[in-house]
């Protein structure tokens, strides 16, 4: 009977390691990893030393790309890949023992690839949004590796409104599969202007985030994607304005009016259920007019918003009434404050020469006596 080689004994003991180290035992802890774990980019290189802590007959890595064959009188073994491009691998660092079991340990490597786009766009195909309303917005995220390690990231302007991880991916793969992915994320959004109601667009943005742990990049790996800019409409808004306007009959006056809206409003004055020539929110009151109420419209297909005031005509001859009144008025309140002015300012100096004119009586009546 010949005698059998060693490499005839290898795969049986590589198969026996594969199901020792899923199980997740090792023998005696005798093999030390230089990392113990590793995260690397698609494509590029890596290298990890095994070390051993024993005796040994033979020591050597397993892997599905560039494995070490055994070899013997070293104390540690490099396992080197110039260009790594496999998505699922397991690299085993094996020795073995004369008359004891065999050492392995098995190298945890994370292979990751930043995603090739990410981009954001609302599902009802629209860049406009009435306020008040909700859309969705959708985020793409194309060839992303692992996908297990993703969190879509979802931005209004700058601040960070949802975290998800409950994307959809798009090609259903086994649990196991490291293979890249795409995957998209929904966003239900309710259109609002900001606090101040001076801007109505807003930017909308959603970004990929691969957490790999200590060991990767730091901080996390994050790809955004350009804004989405979404600009909000809005029904009109009318300036305060009076609520009566005095016109003296022979003159002319204005009626004016301003509105704030998303598309800009149509503004129109309004009499007797008469559309008037407006420009520009004015319409000029003439002799030829009616007293009576005057609305200001302004509409927009997303809303209306009236105000309404009343005009009075009043004779030339009455004008000058009003400002005789408070002519005189003024003129009476000014008096009386000279009047306790000077009435408080006296009134101290007439009591001292009243204190002296009877000092001066008395002294006369005494010296007669």
């Amino acid at each position: 009977m010949g005698v059998l080689s060693w490499d005839c004994f290898l795969p049986i003991l590589l198969v026996v390691g594969q199901q020792l180290c899923d199980s997740g035992s090792t023998a005696d802890d005798c093999l030390q990893l230089h990392p113990p774990r590793v995260v690397v980019r698609h494509g590029d290189p890596v290298s990890v030393n095994c070390t051993v802590s024993t005796n040994h007959i033979g020591m050597g890595w397993a892997a599905s790309v560039d494995d070490v064959p055994i070899t013997t009188g070293v104390q540690f073994l490099t396992w080197r890949v110039e260009s790594l491009t496999i998505w699922d691998l397991g690299p085993l660092c094996y020795a073995n023992r004369p008359g004891k079991p065999q050492c392995m340990e098995r190298l945890s490597v994370t292979v990751y690839k930043p995603p090739d786009s990410v981009s954001v766009s609302s599902v009802n195909s629209t860049d406009s949004m009435v306020e008040g309303s909700q859309y969705h917005l959708k985020c793409e995220i194309q060839n992303i590796a692992p996908v297990q390690n993703l969190t879509v990231k979802w931005y209004k302007g700058d601040t960070l409104v949802h975290e998800d991880r409950d994307y959809v991916i798009k090609v259903k793969k086994p649990e196991r599969e490291k293979a890249p992915v795409s995957v998209s994320s929904i966003l239900l959004i309710t259109a609002n202007r900001t606090a101040n109601r001076t801007d109505d667009n807003v930017q909308y943005s959603c970004g990929a985030e691969l957490d790999l742990g200590p060991e990767g990049p730091q901080p996390p790996l994050a790809v955004k994607s350009t804004p989405l800019r979404v600009t909000v409409h809005y029904k009109p808004t009318i300036t305060p304005i009076a609520t009566e306007l005095h016109v003296i009959r022979g003159k002319s006056d204005v009626l004016n009016c301003s509105a704030k809206g998303n598309p800009p409003p149509d503004i129109v004055w309004i009499f007797n259920g008469q559309r008037l020539p407006t420009q520009d929110g004015i319409y000029t009151i003439s002799e030829t007019d009616d007293e009576g109420k005057y609305t200001c419209r302004a509409n927009n297909y997303v809303g209306i918003h009236e105000k309404t005031l009343r005009v009075i005509f009043t004779d030339p001859k009455q004008t000058w009434i009003l400002p005789v009144v408070v002519t005189l008025a003024v003129v009476a309140v000014l008096l009386f404050i000279c009047c306790i002015y000077f009435w408080k300012r006296n009134r101290p100096r007439a009591r001292l020469l009243a204190e002296a004119e009877t000092e001066d009586y008395s002294g006369i009546s005494f010296h007669n006596l």
